[in-house]
């Protein structure tokens, strides 16, 4: 894993030439590609065995508890604990009668669970929040001595919007979007709130012919991160 960077110890200026060299130069060295397996059963690898505070768990309806795929219930059998947080009160009680530790807690709020966590878990959330860096502040403060934060959200430069773009002419996702957050954003946003980017991944299974011409033609072609639709954002604590 590479050194976080802070643009700020190069200059002043966002619009810095050198300082716009040194985030690119960070950024190819922080990006890490995983092919062998889809992004939730990575994330259920970074969980397994560890405490973990999951926020966000709901996915927006209830009709999801019961799925197989549901990405909490996965986290929950993964991890040797594991709190949930969310603040739809009424799915919330739901879950905690079926055998959940789920809190209703507004992960953007001042409020402090009394618990650290080995790993911090933020699915598909930060892109919804009226602001972020509260957010982060919030996954911060439940980092454990050496924790740490991992956040999923859309790629907007896939080929999954690519192909959206180019077929309807207007880009329309989640209405309830309100951000796409890309690394660049992702290292600024770590920086107002007190943490550090320290590597983002890119996570997709392949199969062995299609990985094979990937890595042929592909990506010398095209962008790696094209091809992966999501970003998963590693971050730690500064002190």
């Amino acid at each position: 894993m590479t050194t976080p960077l802070d643009w700020t110890t190069v200059s002043d200026d966002p619009n810095n030439r050198e300082a716009k060299a040194a985030v690119r130069t960070w950024l190819k060295t922080a990006q890490t590609v995983h092919t062998g397996n889809d992004l939730l059963g990575h994330i259920e690898g970074l969980v397994r065995g560890k405490r973990v505070l999951d926020i966000g768990v709901v996915s927006h309806s209830a009709r999801y508890f019961d799925l197989p795929d549901w990405r909490h219930g996965r986290i929950h059998r993964a991890a040797a604990y594991c709190v949930g947080i969310d603040i739809l009160e009424p799915l919330v009680a739901e879950l905690n009668t079926r055998g959940f530790n789920v809190r209703c807690v507004d992960a953007t709020s001042e409020a402090d669970l009394g618990e650290r966590f080995d790993l911090v878990f933020i699915g598909d959330v930060v892109e919804h929040v009226d602001n972020a860096v509260l957010l982060l502040k919030f996954a911060a403060r439940h980092l454990a001595p050496g924790g740490r934060l991992f956040v999923t959200t859309p790629n907007p430069f896939s080929r999954k919007f690519f192909r959206q773009f180019k077929r309807d002419g207007v880009m329309v996702v989640n209405l309830d979007h309100v951000a796409w957050i890309t690394p660049t954003l992702a290292m600024e946003l770590a920086r107002r709130a007190g943490i550090a980017l320290a590597a983002y991944h890119l996570v997709k299974r392949f199969s062995p012919v299609a990985l094979l011409l990937k890595r042929l033609i592909g990506w010398r072609l095209e962008p790696v991160e094209f091809s992966f639709p999501d970003y998963l954002y590693e971050f730690v604590r500064r002190d």
